[in-house]
């Protein structure tokens, strides 16, 4: 079974295309992250309780600046889910690779293990067989003779023994070494977190716009008041 198999429909992609269609900004959350994520959904919802708390929260449905933060927080929420989903049939694929990467290991140490047995305990044994059977100098010939070869096959499987080491760190992460594409990809998630962030700012700055002449509004309405009230008397 593929990865993409057990992956979920991106519902945060079709949040992406709204938030572009409506706002003509684009931000990628599929790109992001699990722990991107989280970080910019605290952020948003922050912004939203923020919001929540001011007087003119009442017209916030007029609010292009706050139904920007609940769509954001809505594609933030999707690609939480998602990663996570992701994460655990990832982890599932990773072991099964991990663990076809071990059985070779163990194949090769099956293959030492055998081969140390032929030369310390099989070979003895067929040397002393061929000396009572066809000869001492036939016996010491072919016991050096084997005893070589055996050495050499043994030198050889533990230097192929320790490159498999080697490869399996690899596979399970031990190795200190990242991969090239794996840096592209954090640049990558990189770029979407910044896209976001620069999002949630300009947000921020037009709330705090609109407070403000909310408020500069309700200052001139007061003032309004006061005056045709002086007036009436």
């Amino acid at each position: 079974m593929k990865l993409q198999e057990l992956a979920p429909p991106q519902q945060s992609k079709q949040t992406a295309r709204v938030f572009e269609s409506y706002f003509n900004q684009s931000i990628d959350f599929d790109r992001l992250s699990r722990t991107q994520a989280k970080t910019m959904l605290d952020r948003i919802r922050g912004l939203i309780q923020e919001h929540r708390r001011q007087p003119e929260f009442h017209h916030s449905e007029q609010n292009p600046a706050y139904l920007k933060l609940i769509v954001m927080e809505q594609g933030l929420t999707e690609r939480m889910r998602e990663a996570a989903l992701l994460s655990e049939a990832s982890e599932v694929q990773q072991a099964q690779v991990v663990l076809a990467a071990q059985d070779m290991v163990d194949k090769m140490q099956k293959m030492l293990e055998e081969v140390s047995a032929m030369q310390f305990k099989d070979l003895p044994a067929l040397v002393d067989s061929i000396k009572n059977e066809v000869g001492q100098q036939q016996a010491n010939q072919f016991n050096a003779d084997a005893t070589a070869a055996l050495s050499g096959l043994m030198q050889n499987l533990q230097g192929s023994k320790q490159q498999l080491d080697a490869a399996l760190g690899v596979v399970t992460g031990q190795d200190a070494g990242m991969p090239a594409d794996m840096g592209m990809a954090a640049d990558a998630d990189l770029g979407a977190a910044a896209d976001l962030d620069a999002a949630a700012a300009d947000v921020s700055a037009d709330l705090d716009a609109g407070a403000a002449d909310l408020e500069a509004d309700d200052e001139e309405a007061a003032a309004d008041k006061l005056d045709l009230g002086r007036s009436r008397r």
